[in-house]
């Protein structure tokens, strides 16, 4: 019996934002969760990450303060290598047996699991994606121009549960931090979406400068 359901909703937060802010705060008025754990991604050869990851986990504490059952976790800047989403939730299970832990992506990677492998295998057949859906249940949220997850396919393919994220269930994402990065190096000025705490921290640190 599992004591809590935990969303893990990783990525660069390069930097963070709000829509990233609000999607965690719909996934608990949802229900579909009892926190959402916040997981900054470590440097990457596969992503041209700007921020360091300190500077990213620390502007994750700044956007979160001290709301409740939001949650910033350095586990997978700890880990020795960066293994991916499988094999980052493999180690949080085994770390807290008595969570269940689900995946937050968007639907713009949703159709892409099947095809995702071991990083340290890259070039390899090592695909785990699979394993990742039949052993942890996602959350999907909408972006823009991507279709909603076939459920029924979904179930069929013998996946764990899939929980949707949407227009109808209260979130519509516009923000991307690419985006707010290109509009701070533009004018200095805060860019929509970026919490205040955060642009602080932007300046005070020099970052996204050049």
């Amino acid at each position: 019996m599992f004591i809590k359901t935990v969303a893990i909703l990783g990525g660069a937060f390069d930097p963070v934002h709000q829509d990233h802010l609000r999607l965690a705060l719909q996934c608990l008025k949802l229900e579909y969760c009892d926190e959402v754990w916040f997981v900054p991604s470590p440097d990457r050869w596969d992503k041209n990450l700007i921020a360091s990851p300190e500077d990213r986990f620390n502007m994750l504490r700044l956007a979160i303060q001290d709301t409740p059952k939001l949650v910033v976790s350095d586990v997978e800047i700890n880990m020795p290598d960066y293994r991916g989403s499988y094999m980052l939730l493999q180690h949080l299970q085994e770390s807290h047996p008595q969570y269940r832990f689900r995946l937050v992506v968007g639907a713009d990677s949703y159709k892409d699991i099947p095809h995702w492998r071991d990083p340290l295998h890259f070039y390899g057949t090592e695909y785990n994606g699979h394993l990742l859906l039949k052993d942890f249940e996602l959350i999907v949220f909408s972006r823009k121009s991507y279709p909603k997850p076939d459920l029924k396919k979904h179930k069929a393919m013998g996946y764990a549960p899939l929980f949707w994220v949407g227009e109808t269930q209260g979130f519509v994402g516009s923000l991307a931090s690419t985006q707010i990065r290109k509009d701070f190096l533009h004018s200095r000025e805060k860019p929509k979406g970026l919490p205040t705490e955060v642009y602080k921290y932007i300046l005070e640190h020099h970052l996204y400068e050049h």
